[in-house]
């Protein structure tokens, strides 16, 4: 075993420290802002503040647009009310499709408590379908949240790109068991709940495909940055002007489209994790770390994203936190497991805002719906691992 030096020392503490000040619900970009000061007093003078400086530059610049610019078009699209015509839509296909892939389509724009958006808009077919409370949460929250690892929008997926300096088609390849994984669970664990549901618990609708249609931003931005491999900023910026030109949103929507999309907390989160992970590699605690774990090195690169995510409830932490400490464990399916780890951690975690606003809204505790949560996860987890040789190899 390798003795703990003081930068895993250091390290350990000012993470303490973090998830100690978010449990207190302080920001959490104060809050990683404070673990980072700790970090870094010790090590001023080992050239950390020309690491600080070489932060600043182009992959932080294309950080922060892509995330601005998926903000800005997942609020527009929801303001249009665009979002409520593809339901209608889906709706008119049949009840069960409708059940799970409503909460999923909104699960294309990445947004803060994005399932308590899908919950108001899926309530009133789940209603009608007698559904309790806790089976409305789960099918809500857990088909919200199938795209997270594969989807080039999600705030994991375009910091993992720049602190893992990998392409996110690269990072989509590795990411695709996950998703596969959570929709074979999360249906295989509903099928009661599906069952339960039929042709004639909603009201007559006529059947109409033609306002799937505006599915169009995705399938854009889908061909521009994994087909054309354009860079995801200027696949944005087509798709997000093409949307404006065809739909015309009112000055009003493109003003709190602006103002949401430049939330300061995530701005400064994209500057905090991209310092830190630059301040990790150049104190050399990746390779400290690497050293210390590598004997147990698969269930590591899981159970520490796992655990960041879990504890503080942000579903980019586990990237953020996480990655730069483990970087050079992240090869090849190591890879997938660590980005199981932090999807399955921000699944269960209860602070999750995405599941705490969805289970208030509907009415049930948490308990409920862990009932069908932990086996949904842990089927998750079997179901990546037998398909890792398949996807990988």
């Amino acid at each position: 075993m390798v003795k703990m030096s003081l930068e895993i020392i250091v390290f350990i503490f000012s993470i303490i420290i973090a998830f100690t000040l978010v449990m207190r619900r302080i920001n959490i970009a104060v809050a990683l802002g404070l673990a980072l000061i700790i970090y870094l007093l010790p090590f001023l003078s080992r050239g950390v503040a020309i690491a600080i400086l070489e932060t600043f530059n182009r992959t932080l610049l294309d950080t922060i647009l892509s995330l601005i610019l998926a903000m800005f078009l997942a609020d527009l699209y929801r303001s249009t009310y665009i979002a409520d015509r593809v339901v209608a839509s889906l709706e008119s296909l049949s009840p069960k499709t409708a059940a799970v892939s409503i909460p999923a389509i909104i699960g294309l724009l990445p947004m803060p408590a994005g399932a308590y958006i899908s919950a108001t808009i899926i309530n009133p077919l789940y209603r009608e379908c007698s559904l309790n409370p806790s089976e409305k949460t789960f099918l809500n929250y857990w088909f919200r949240h199938i795209w997270v690892t594969i989807w080039p929008l999600y705030q994991s997926i375009i910091l993992a790109s720049a602190i893992l300096n990998m392409n996110f088609n690269r990072i989509i390849y590795y990411n695709w068991p996950i998703f596969i994984g959570s929709i074979i669970s999360g249906l295989i664990i509903s099928r009661a709940i599906l069952y339960k549901i039929n042709n004639s618990c909603i009201k007559h609708r006529d059947r109409s495909f033609k306002e799937l249609i505006y599915l169009w931003p995705f399938i854009i931005i889908v061909f521009l940055s994994i087909v054309a491999k354009l860079p995801l900023p200027v696949s944005l910026m087509i798709t997000v002007s093409l949307f404006i030109a065809i739909h015309r949103p009112s000055l009003n929507v493109i003003k709190n489209g602006i103002r949401y999309s430049l939330e300061p907390t995530i701005i400064i989160l994209i500057i905090e994790s991209l310092i830190f992970s630059r301040v990790i590699n150049e104190t050399g605690l990746s390779y400290q770390l690497a050293s210390y774990l590598s004997s147990i090195a698969d269930i590591a690169v899981f159970a520490i994203p796992f655990s960041m995510v879990i504890t503080t409830g942000f579903e980019f932490t586990f990237v953020t936190i996480a990655f730069p400490s483990i970087l050079p464990l992240l090869t090849s399916y190591r890879i997938t497991l660590a980005f199981l780890g932090g999807y399955i951690g921000a699944m269960l975690s209860p602070i999750h805002a995405c599941f705490v606003l969805s289970a208030k809204f509907f009415k049930t505790n948490l308990g409920d719906v862990y009932r069908y949560l932990i086996p949904a996860a842990i089927l998750t987890i079997l179901i990546v691992i037998a398909l890792l040789p398949v996807f990988l190899y």
